[in-house]
């Protein structure tokens, strides 16, 4: 803490005494400035370890989000496989119906042709 000093007329004595109050003011000056000092340094020192503390979260969201990334890329390889796989089973579908409608057709004319026959 940085404190002003105010200048104040005095009355003029000894000079012995007056340099023994100017060492005591030099002495509370220094011993103010070290412990600003040490309090800035203290400051410094936890505002380090808060950085410090910040990073890892950083890194650690970092890694985080890579993870995200690489999951999301092997899901949506995973949707676009399935996708394909959906696209040929409906094709195979699609066959297998028109199989199924020509059975159907053929077992239609199967009966028509026997029930052509027992009329006879």
């Amino acid at each position: 803490m940085v404190m002003k000093r105010t200048t104040s007329k005095k009355k003029a004595v000894k000079k012995s005494p007056k340099k023994k109050a100017s060492k005591k003011k030099k002495v509370q000056q220094n011993t103010m400035l070290r412990e600003a000092i040490l309090d800035i340094n203290k400051e410094i020192s936890n505002i380090s370890k808060e950085k410090k503390i910040l990073n890892k979260q950083i890194s650690s969201t970092d890694k985080g989000l890579e993870l995200s990334r690489e999951s999301e890329k092997r899901l949506q390889e995973r949707i676009a496989r399935l996708l394909e796989r959906e696209a040929s089973l409906k094709e195979k579908k699609k066959r297998i119906s028109a199989k199924g409608d020509k059975l159907s057709d053929r077992l239609l004319k199967v009966e028509k042709i026997r029930s052509e026959l027992s009329d006879i």
